[in-house]
């Protein structure tokens, strides 16, 4: 078909799909760059003290108070292997943390046991045994009760190791997004 003076000529279908499909490539390519960017300069061995953290993480040692954004953590004893502790799962050697936790806050506040850690000397970590720490708590399960404002509770945290090491460092903290304490015990 002719085409008359003042009308322009239509490109192919065939020919806008492809600079399409390569603006898109473009823009997915740029994005997928970038995000790889980003995330190749994440320091994973800085401590959480900063972005989207609450509060300074605080190191310190067995039977020194530590607070964090709404608990103040006392570690009075750690044990391993010793007798009365509740049986460890499969080849696992558990160790009992003497804890005490003071709500500093205005209003109650909840914890979970995952986020409470021992760190092996490897720099490996597990979190707080639940099952065990509720036997060691005598069936009381004290992550399912939010401790009140203002008080203070003392409980044992056990952790279920694999191998012969003793945790070098726990860490303890109220929720996801607080920085935490971490306290040495080697």
């Amino acid at each position: 078909m002719p085409t008359l003076p003042g009308q322009r000529r239509k490109p192919p279908v065939w020919l806008l799909v492809g600079v399409a499909a390569a603006v898109l490539a473009g823009v997915v390519g740029a994005g997928a760059w970038t995000a790889t960017q980003r995330v190749s300069a994440i320091d994973t061995g800085k401590q959480p003290t900063s972005g989207a953290w609450i509060g300074r993480s605080v190191t310190g040692a067995v039977g020194v108070p530590l607070r964090e954004s709404a608990f103040e953590f006392t570690v009075y004893r750690v044990a391993c292997g010793t007798q009365g502790l509740p049986s460890a799962q499969a080849g696992g050697r558990q160790c009992l943390a003497t804890v005490g936790v003071r709500n500093l806050t205005q209003g109650e506040q909840t914890w979970h046991g995952q986020l409470q850690r021992a760190y092996l000397p490897g720099g490996n970590w597990v979190a707080a045994d639940e099952d065990a720490t509720r036997v060691a708590n005598l069936g009381r399960d004290v992550f399912a009760q939010p401790v009140a404002a203002g008080s203070r509770v003392l409980l044992p945290l056990v952790f279920t190791l694999h191998g012969t090491d003793p945790p070098k460092q726990l860490e303890l903290r109220s929720g996801v997004f607080s920085a935490g304490v971490r306290v040495d015990v080697a």
